[in-house]
């Protein structure tokens, strides 16, 4: 009687060549998630700094500087951020908002380091 089924070599072969794909493609999600968490903490902190604008516009004002970003003014009022002011998505930090030179949001890349991808 003849029976079907796969050698232990072939089993071998297979679990091989899976381990080598995954190691190829494991680390390129890694770096592709990591640039755009990066990319996002930017497009976030664009976003900060048109609305901060925006609020001196139609208020006349600068926010009121606190801690950080969430401590301001801007941050409650709903018409800036009806969902909240993000984080981000990096080191899920808040952003700072510096009145030098002209009430901008710090950046976290600048000396941190921890956004170099």
């Amino acid at each position: 009687m003849k029976t079907r089924g796969f050698t232990i070599v072939e089993v071998v072969l297979i679990v091989i060549l899976i381990s080598i794909l995954a190691a190829i493609v494991i680390p390129r999600f890694n770096v592709g998630s990591r640039r755009a968490k990066v990319q996002s903490c930017e497009m976030n902190r664009a976003n900060i700094n048109t609305m901060v604008e925006v609020f001196y516009v139609s208020e006349g004002t600068w926010p009121a500087l606190g801690v950080d970003i969430t401590a301001t003014t801007i941050a409650t009022n709903v018409n800036y951020f009806p969902d909240g002011i993000p984080t981000c998505p990096v080191d899920m930090t808040n952003y700072r908002l510096r009145n030098t030179p002209n009430y901008r949001v710090s950046g976290h890349r600048e000396g941190a380091g921890t956004h170099v991808f």
